[in-house]
This record gives structure tokens, C-alpha cells and sequence, in this order.
């Protein structure tokens, strides 16, 4: 489950219309619409538009959805429906254009709350913000009563960046409808947002009460629990991922991630060679062996999967990054063992090394990374020098 601003079906359209409250533009091709015993007019023609995008037929799918408003001016999902062309096709002003042809034909609050709602998510999306939230606050004093309306208000604050007023609306939304696990992941999200992962947890669990074999749930769950420094719940979470998705890579890496933290090298070990069993050439799992060796002090097995690493991508600036760390530790050790000359040597190739990083990568990390491990480096060169001579 995914937070959506769509409020209604998705449709891919290629041709572009605008229509009015009774009328259609004129098509070549007439399209026959067999009766569906049960149902209107306008909902057989909104039915067998269906149809049309299963074939991606567009131009006939848009001549249904034509029919079925002049059949029916006050039918709001035909209207939600041809929105939504013009969102897909990049037309927001045309889409903007219909809302508020349809707004003007319908008399039931309902409707046009639901019209309302997808001019108020337009506004959002060309910048017209103060626009769109005066539409959601008018929405709410009308059904003060209406999960939706918090909901979806509470959406569009989180997409200002408002993670606190967004968090006081989806509060808002859930005890409206306790029930309703789709807002109970968007209210813990808001709380990660937030950095309050404790209670982030707990709604992530609550969603996961209904959707158990949710990925995205359970995976906000497992770095709730990490931010939280409960690896061994986080290490669960990811295990359940694995059950429903065996060849899941990401989740193998996270569980290797876990257990480094506890101090397991060894399982951590397994679960990034697993991953890479699945996806050899996946460099961020390289990127973990080689952070695991380093911590080992394995600087021959950190070379090993630099090489590797290099073979698949020679010029990956994480790599480049790690490859100047395992210059610089070679360099740590040799001062250590008072071998002063080879240390500086290495030195000065970590920062050859993490030069050609930061002239390769426009990450701002590992610039600053490789800018942090040369003033490193060039501090132990003069400490050497001193002792040396």
C-alpha cells in the first residue's frame, strides 16, 4: 500500500478533450455500447471504457467517458475519470478546466465534496497552494465529520513540508476512522517524518494488522525498529520480507546492516554473501562487505571486494571513496609498526585516491567524506615527519 493522490481510477490517454456540462466534442467513429441489465446510461458507457483501456484503445475510451457525461451531466466519476487523462498526458490546466466545468453541474454535497477535493490537489500540484488549501479548509467545515477530508488535507500539507499540521490532520482523520489502515500508515509515516519512531512503530504495526504481506508496511516497520536501535525487531521484519519475496535483495542487505550493529559479524557476513548470490554485480552489497571488513581490520579482504567492485564499475565514486579509506588504514598500520616511509606512501595514495573521488562524484557525502579523510591523512604525514626525523 502506497500513499496515493489519486482519488479515483487511473486512466493513460492520448487524446486530449474538454467538454461541458450536456455536451461532447464530435468523434469519427461511433462506438457501440451493448445494455448492462442494472445499471444506467452513463455507467455503461463508464463501464465499457474500461474495456477500451484494457485493449489501449485511448481515443475510443475517451469517447465513452465523452457519452457517459452527456447521458449523465452530473455523473462526478466521468468527470474524476477525464481529470485524470489529462494528469497522465501532462495537461494539468485542461484537467483543472474540466473540474470546474463538472463543478457547476452537480447539486449534491458528495459530489461536489469529491470535485472539490481533486481541484484542491490541481491547485497543489501547479503551486498554487493558498488556492488549494482554502479549498480543503471549506471542504472540512462542511463534514467536519469526514475522515477523507482531514486525510486528504492532511496529504497535502505533508507535500508543503507542514509534517506538523499534517500530523495533527491525519490524528484528526484516524479517530474518525480507527479503522482505516490506509491512514494509520500515512499518520506513522508522518510520525518517521518526524523523527518520533516510537509511535511510528505503532502505526505501522496497527497497518500491518490488515495488510500482513505489505512490503512497504513492513518495511517503514523494520527501519522504524532500526532508527529505534531494536535491530533484532528490525532483523524480524526483514526475515518476513524474505518469506513473502524469497530473492529479496534489499532486505538481506538491511539484515546484515542489523547485525553488524549488534556486533555479529559473522551472520552479517552471510546475509550480504546470500545477496550477492541473488545479484552479483549489485555494488551497494560490495559496498557492505567492504564496510564490514574495515571493521574487522581485514584490509586483504576489503582490497579483494574493492577489486571486485572496480570490475563491474572502475569508476564508481564509492568505491574510489573505500579505496582511499584502504590506503589509509594500510598507511595507520605501517606507522604503527614504526615503518615510517611506506606509511607516508600510503598516505599520500589515499589522497591521490580521494582527489580523484571528489573530482568524480557530485554527491556531496563523499566529497565531503574524501575531503575529511585528506586532512587525515596529510595530519598523520606531518605527525610521521616529526617522529622520522
Amino acid at each position: 500500500m502506497k500513499k496515493m493522490t489519486v482519488f479515483f481510477i487511473s486512466f493513460l490517454f492520448l487524446l486530449f478533450v474538454s467538454i461541458g456540462c450536456s455536451s461532447t466534442s464530435e468523434k469519427k467513429e461511433e462506438v457501440e455500447v451493448t445494455e448492462i441489465e442494472g445499471i444506467s446510461e452513463a455507467e455503461r458507457y463508464y463501464s465499457f471504457a474500461f474495456e477500451y483501456m484494457k485493449q489501449e484503445n485511448y481515443p475510443e475510451a475517451i469517447s465513452l467517458l465523452e457519452k457517459s457525461i452527456k447521458a449523465d451531466s452530473s455523473y462526478v466519476d466521468a468527470y474524476l475519470a477525464l481529470r485524470q487523462v489529462y494528469l497522465i498526458v501532462g495537461d494539468t490546466n485542461k484537467a483543472l478546466d474540466i473540474c470546474r466545468k463538472g463543478f457547476s453541474c452537480f447539486v449534491d454535497p458528495e459530489s461536489n465534496r469529491k470535485i472539490a477535493k481533486a481541484i484542491a490537489s490541481l491547485y497543489a500540484k501547479t503551486g498554487e497552494s493558498v488556492k488549494a488549501e482554502k479549498i480543503f479548509i471549506d471542504i472540512i467545515k462542511e463534514a467536519p465529520r469526514d475522515a477523507n477530508s482531514y486525510d486528504l488535507y492532511a496529504y497535502f500539507l505533508e507535500s508543503e513540508g507542514r509534517y506538523n499540521e499534517a500530523l495533527e490532520n491525519y490524528k484528526k482523520a484516524y479517530q474518525l476512522d480507527p479503522d482505516n489502515s490506509g491512514i494509520a500508515f500515512r499518520l506513522g509515516s508522518t510520525y518517521f517524518e518526524l523523527g518520533l519512531y516510537r509511535e511510528a512503530a505503532g502505526f505501522f504495526s496497527k497497518a500491518k494488522e490488515t495488510f500482513s504481506d505489505d512490503i512497504e508496511i513492513i518495511k517503514k516497520l523494520a527501519e522504524s525498529y532500526s532508527e529505534l536501535g531494536e535491530h533484532k525487531k528490525a532483523i524480524e521484519e526483514y526475515k518476513s520480507i524474505i518469506k513473502i519475496i524469497p530473492q529479496h535483495v534489499s532486505s538481506r542487505i538491511q539484515i546484515g546492516n542489523a547485525y553488524v550493529k549488534l556486533g555479529q559479524y559473522r551472520m552479517a557476513e552471510r546475509y550480504y554473501k546470500e545477496a550477492l548470490e541473488i545479484e552479483p554485480s549489485n555494488l551497494s552489497v560490495y559496498y557492505q562487505l567492504i564496510n564490514l571488513e574495515l571493521i574487522r581490520k581485514n584490509l586483504v579482504a576489503v582490497k579483494r571486494y574493492i577489486d571486485k567492485g572496480f570490475s563491474i564499475d572502475p569508476n564508481d565514486d564509492v568505491l574510489l571513496a573505500l579505496y582511499g579509506e584502504y590506503y589509509y588504514r594500510l598507511g595507520l598500520n605501517n606507522m604503527q609498526g614504526k615503518e615510517w616511509n611506506p606509511s607516508i606512501e600510503r598516505f599520500e595514495a589515499a589522497i591521490s585516491v580521494w582527489n580523484k573521488t571528489i573530482n568524480n562524484t557530485n554527491d556531496p557525502k563523499w566529497i565531503k567524506y574524501a575531503r575529511e579523510g585528506i586532512q587525515r591523512a596529510r595530519k598523520n604525514i606531518e605527525e610521521v615527519k616529526k617522529v622520522r626525523w
